[in-house]
């Protein structure tokens, strides 16, 4: 038995097949079997030559999400995509327009379809043109996840090299269906990453228009495409009996953790504050990344608007999204929040690390639909982190891994919301459990260290 190994720190990414006698693995004949395990140590990195599966191959990669969008689910992908072009002949990525979070195309980015430049060694990057909602309803929705399938479908057909396995990433939902589709009729094995469940998303996100005709499309859409995947990686273990439900063994299904893919700030807090130009006697509790409807951040300004005039806190939200303008006009005149720009690669480990307390809000409704991005950036910083959420999601049970690095507060619940911040605010540092973060190892909380 062959067995070509990708190693991240303390876990590997593995592809196993049967070999013949030469050792050569025909992947177009066998199926191969792909599995993910954890490892007790990291091997040291490895050249080409030490993986005879990958050598010589063609993987494609399919994800509408991609750099150089700085948030959710595309570092990520783009991490996955880089280090199998460590090994394999070939990678060649099919995606979309940078778009996310700010749900609008730059001006250079509004190209119909073309392929970046690229150097040896690095993947193959094609860019497909596709509609991007800028408010987000289920209808508009679904013309964002067909314009993409549809596109997707067309492009990987004109690919000049047949692929030898395809990785595709959920969401979009649209990505992984064509994913399923190419992978049957080039009768090669599919790997599908699953970082939000689809189907319950349209009923927990709050999107309009997501009644139960949408959910049930939608959940058709989504069993398909992972019922269909040779195997399924789930990034939390929450999303396991779901998978399940729609039919996919359990033994086909593995926990693959997202890494921390950003560098934590080196200075204290107060250091990193003076880099910013942030109030350094403010007790301040930060939000960054996507502003959304399942974000909810509503919640914060009403929270903010609870602030006595002498509290001496401040919530920041960080970020770009959907519901920015919206929130805007909601926190007008609510002096305890301000909303900033996202910040750049330099200055977002500082915000981290200049952060009193790091937040998490979503929507009463959203339970095990996603498991946001920002939470191994959160631990990664030393920070702890308030979290405005059901206490029996898929954020919740994640939190409770770190053994008391996460603080939980009820969703849609401003009051408890500010009672807490205010409590930890007015302790001073020494006696201040809110500012120290009890998990060893917080790099390694949740996932494994990316590129």
């Amino acid at each position: 038995m062959d067995r070509a190994t990708i190693t991240r720190d303390s876990r590997e990414l593995w592809f196993r097949t049967d070999g013949d006698a030469t050792g050569e693995i025909a992947l177009r004949q066998r199926q191969p079997e792909i599995a993910l395990r954890e490892t007790a140590a990291a091997p040291t990195p490895q050249r080409q030559a030490d993986f005879p599966t990958l050598a010589g191959r063609h993987i494609l990669v399919i994800g509408i999400n991609y750099s150089p969008e700085p948030s959710g689910i595309a570092p990520y992908t783009t991490g996955v995509a880089d280090e199998l072009a460590r090994h394999a002949d070939e990678v060649t990525v099919v995606t979309g327009m940078p778009h996310y979070p700010s749900w609008s195309v730059a001006r250079e980015h509004r190209k119909f379809h073309h392929e970046e430049p690229h150097e040896p060694g690095q993947p193959r990057v094609i860019r497909l043109s596709h509609y991007v909602p800028s408010r987000q309803t289920a209808i508009r929705r679904a013309a964002y996840e067909l314009t993409f399938l549809l596109h997707v479908l067309w492009a990987a057909r004109r690919l000049p090299r047949r692929p030898d396995l395809i990785v595709s990433a959920t969401p979009a939902l649209g990505g992984a269906v064509a994913a399923a589709r190419l992978a049957r009729w080039l009768d090669v094995p599919l790997l599908t990453i699953v970082q939000d469940l689809m189907a319950k998303a349209a009923g927990q996100s709050g999107i309009k228009g997501a009644g139960s005709l949408v959910r049930r499309v939608t959940a058709t859409l989504e069993g398909f495409a992972l019922r269909h995947a040779t195997r399924v990686a789930v990034v939390t273990n929450a999303f396991r009996p779901t998978v399940e439900a729609y039919g996919v063994a359990s033994e086909r299904i593995d926990h693959l953790p997202n890494w921390t893919h950003v560098q934590p700030s080196t200075v204290d807090r107060r250091e990193a504050r003076r880099r910013l130009g942030w109030s350094r006697h403010t007790f301040i509790a930060a939000h960054t990344g996507n502003i959304g409807l399942k974000q909810d951040l509503g919640n914060l300004v009403e929270a903010a608007r609870l602030f006595g005039e002498d509290s001496g806190a401040e919530i920041l939200v960080i970020g770009d999204g959907s519901q920015r303008a919206a929130l805007a006009r909601q926190s007008e005149g609510v002096n305890a929040i301000q909303l900033l720009d996202p910040l750049d690669d330099d200055a977002y480990p500082l915000a981290l690390a200049a952060a009193d307390v790091l937040l998490i809000n979503e929507r009463p409704s959203v339970g095990d639909m996603s498991l946001p991005s920002k939470l191994t950036s959160y631990l990664a910083a030393g920070r702890p982190v308030l979290a405005a959420v059901a206490d029996d999601g898929a954020t919740a049970s994640e939190l409770r891994r770190t053994k008391g690095a996460g603080h939980l507060v009820p969703p849609g619940d401003p009051e408890a919301l500010a009672v807490r911040c205010a409590t930890c605010a007015s302790m001073s540092d020494a006696a201040q459990p809110c500012r120290r973060l009890p998990c060893a190892t917080p790099t390694g909380a949740l996932g494994w260290r990316g590129p």
